[in-house]
């Protein structure tokens, strides 16, 4: 794993947030926790879905709300996210805008409910220049589901 790692995750039910905490248990990085404002989202998925689809079309995606540390203190960046609508999340989108100056690696990671889609290749079409690796992506109701042996081996190739 790189020399000093960032995790930087959105989580709208929980789900990325428990996995994201796994990984800073693990690898013991800074971990910060995306948010955008209380009345962007919903708590039902299939209206924040409509939503989400709007943002898309407008490419007018949330705000976030979290202040972010001084990236330049790391080499290695986690992103983490929910995927919508097999993609990534709008908030995701909107954090991968904020970190186009961003000179160091970013390791996507990811939780769905039934499908992760195309996650890896959206992640990419977002990041612009940033230095994508491999990532981690697990679903919560079907396979690959989480376990520890995958966790780590994808942390070691870091």
């Amino acid at each position: 794993m790189a020399k000093q790692a960032l995790i930087l995750y959105y989580s709208q039910f929980g789900n990325t947030a428990r996995l994201a905490s796994k990984i800073h248990e693990v690898t013991g990085a800074d971990i910060v926790r995306i948010k955008v404002p209380d009345d962007t989202f919903p708590l039902d998925m299939e209206e924040t879905g409509r939503i989400y689809q709007q943002q898309l079309k407008t490419h007018a995606f949330p705000k976030l709300v979290t202040t972010l540390p001084d990236l330049s203190y790391y080499d290695l960046i986690l992103v983490g996210g929910p995927v919508w609508n097999e993609k990534v999340s709008s908030p995701i989108i909107a954090l991968l805008q904020q970190l186009q100056e961003f000179t160091g690696k970013i390791a996507p990671f990811s939780t769905g409910w039934s499908d992760t889609g195309d996650y890896q290749e959206d992640f990419i079409n977002y990041a612009g220049k940033l230095n994508i690796t491999s990532g981690y992506h697990i679903l919560t109701h079907g396979s690959p589901a989480f376990n520890e042996k995958s966790l780590f081996s994808w942390l070691r190739k870091l």
